[in-house]
């Protein structure tokens, strides 16, 4: 179970917002500037919100009250970016090791089969340069799953690939959630893309929470 109540000042305006969700991927939509990005943050602990709440599972990692704020590290998170953010010196094997080293997982087996999975094993050896687009999306969710993550965050990880690459990343986005019980917070401002990939939906403007399908 993964609870989120968080309030913080931005520069233009105050963000409010809060769910509850389990192994399930919830979506929230809305356009550019209405603060999906700095919801994922303060998840993720890159941010701090100002008051508020945040557990996931069985940990608490945000309480203002109670002045707790883990950092990024301890959260198990997996985390997404939209512009991937792979580790351009590193190859896409170092990429999904990077995380798993950091953590302390000697094992790592179980990213061979990982990278199956996601199509990408005989990747292993080249760098981000030298892959395409949806090639560099499948490493980026890799990375964010190798962790073993508790809850995996997706910043608009589509926006930047062409129709025809999107619509096959879609199919297997799909079988991915079905395989894997985990917790998904997408981030999207394309409602179709919403319809078609989330279980429930939050849609924001400006920091606040103007409908929601919960």
């Amino acid at each position: 179970m993964i609870h989120v109540d968080i309030y913080k000042k931005l520069k233009y305006y105050d963000l409010n917002i809060t769910f509850e969700m389990n192994n399930e991927v919830l979506v929230i939509l809305g356009p550019s500037g209405s603060g999906k990005t700095t919801v994922l943050d303060c998840i993720s602990g890159i941010k701090s919100p100002d008051e508020g709440y945040i557990r996931i599972n069985d940990s608490i990692v945000f309480d203002s009250y109670n002045k707790v704020d883990s950092p990024v590290r301890n959260r198990n998170i997996g985390y997404v970016f939209q512009e991937y953010a792979l580790f351009p010196h590193m190859t896409v094997k170092g990429n999904i090791l990077f995380g798993v080293k950091s953590k302390g997982i000697t094992d790592t087996g179980y990213c061979e089969s990982l990278m199956k999975m996601l199509g990408i094993k005989h990747l292993e050896a080249r760098y981000p340069s030298q892959i395409s687009g949806g090639e560099k999306q499948r490493v980026a969710l890799a990375r964010a799953m190798a962790v073993k993550p508790d809850l995996l965050l997706l910043d608009e990880p589509f926006s930047s690939l062409d129709n025809e690459t999107k619509q096959k990343i879609y199919n297997e986005f799909i079988e991915f959630k079905n395989i894997w019980e985990i917790s998904i917070i997408l981030i999207t401002h394309q409602a179709e893309e919403a319809e078609l990939l989330g279980d429930r939906f939050i849609q924001i403007k400006e920091g606040a929470q103007v409908c929601s399908f919960l």
